[in-house]
């Protein structure tokens, strides 16, 4: 209990922010804001680092039905097998905003740190699950075919480690280029790619790319075939954003404005981070509100139908929700296969489980959607949590949204 108290401090009792009066340990900047302790304060404020563009708020907002559910106590076993209450896991898992909704009501909306309804929030990785959502739609036209290889969409990446691949290859993380996305390591390539495409200032000596595109082209080396084990590598995703783009000659934010936010009847703008160029940064800059963030969820949970109108194509859904052996086996050949056996990863979703189709967007520090269309379970949650990958947090929200899920849906 005490380490969920200790978890639960506050960017303003921190002191975190950017008063010019604040000691320098203190003041988030374009360095710092994507880390600890600063992240406690800037994942709800990210236009104040970054290039951003704006994806308009819907022309006519959706209701949000309520039907509250007192889930606080509920216990369950986390992932160390010891006794653990939802209350306690929002506390320790440096909870922003949490909910959850049952057939389409929300049995529960909690907000921590400051965060507000109307706030937005960095949704990291989640945004891979957004990106290929919409392009989903053009698969399903006939507009976009996932067996091209890349090079056909973006010439500029031939003689790249990804030349050769197809786009299927990058939506399921199979591509064989060479990049290093250890956390842990401040000077590999996700930090240099976070220069490259404006998510901080390069420091006063780098005269490397300032654009995605760029950046693409300098990863020239394979570590492995195409078409092999599941390796996480966020920069395919910006390459799934870009063959978007291309095939379809439209902007990321008014395909997904039309396709998507406008008909979900959101009620605040997604604001997303971009490069040099106005690229979408489609790996991991999207912010968008708690609200919002559930209004996609339960679309997909749906079927992809919300407000009785078919968004998202539900055959395109079903491919995401049961992959195939291969992918399965992809997955537990990877770094993520003891820790989560009979997952997969396919279409920019983590599959939790293969056979009943639940489908989960995760990000890091915490960021995460889960999704049981049997069910009809959705449970999103926005954090702030100090490392950008705790397996243990994961899985001890994993286990509380299927406490709840049993809990809810025992009638």
């Amino acid at each position: 209990m005490i380490e969920g108290v200790k978890s639960q401090i506050t960017a303003a009792e921190l002191g975190i922010g950017q008063a010019a009066n604040l000691p320098p340990e203190q003041r988030a900047d374009n360095q710092n804001w994507t880390l600890a302790p600063w992240n406690r304060w800037s994942f709800q404020r990210v236009q104040n680092f970054t290039r951003t563009v704006r994806i308009p708020a819907a022309n006519k907002q959706s209701t949000l039905r309520s039907n509250p559910v007192s889930l606080g106590d509920l216990a369950f076993q986390d992932s160390n097998n010891h006794p653990c209450t939802i209350d306690e896991m929002l506390g320790r898992t440096w909870t922003d905003g949490f909910m959850v909704l049952h057939s389409g009501d929300v049995a529960t909306e909690q907000y921590f740190n400051g965060m507000r309804p109307h706030t937005l929030h960095l949704m990291m990785s989640c945004s891979k699950s957004f990106t290929s959502t919409l392009l989903g739609i053009y698969v399903e036209k006939g507009v976009i075919d996932p067996a091209q290889q890349l090079t056909q969409f973006i010439p500029e990446l031939s003689g790249t480690g990804m030349d050769g691949a197809t786009l299927q290859e990058a939506l399921d993380m199979r591509v064989g280029v060479k990049f290093n996305e250890d956390y842990d390591d401040l000077n590999a390539d996700w930090r240099l790619m976070e220069v490259a495409t404006g998510w901080r200032d390069p420091d006063p000596d780098y005269n490397g790319p300032r654009d995605m595109v760029g950046y693409m082209q300098t990863l020239t080396e394979t570590e492995s075939d195409h078409g092999g084990a599941f390796h996480y590598k966020s920069i395919l995703t910006d390459v799934v954003g870009l063959c978007l783009q291309r095939a379809t000659g439209r902007l990321f934010e008014e395909l997904f404005f039309d396709h998507i936010w406008n008909p979900l009847g959101t009620e605040q703008d997604l604001v997303s981070i971009i490069d040099s160029c106005g690229n979408a940064i489609f790996e991991g800059g999207f912010n968008v509100c708690l609200r919002d963030f559930a209004r996609f969820a339960q679309m997909i949970c749906q079927g992809g139908v919300y407000n009785g109108q078919e968004l998202v194509a539900d055959s395109w859904i079903n491919q995401c929700r049961f992959p195939g052996r291969q992918l399965i086996d992809a997955f537990a050949q990877s770094q993520y296969g003891e820790a989560l056996p009979d997952h997969a990863y396919h279409n920019k979703w983590w599959v939790r489980d293969p056979g009943r189709g639940v489908l989960m967007a995760l990000g890091i520090h915490g960021q995460t959607m889960y999704i049981d269309p049997e069910r009809q379970f959705v449970a999103v949650k926005f954090s702030s949590q100090p490392h950008q990958s705790d397996a243990n947090m994961v899985l001890d929200q994993m286990l509380a949204f299927e406490a709840i899920a049993d809990f809810v849906c025992r009638d």
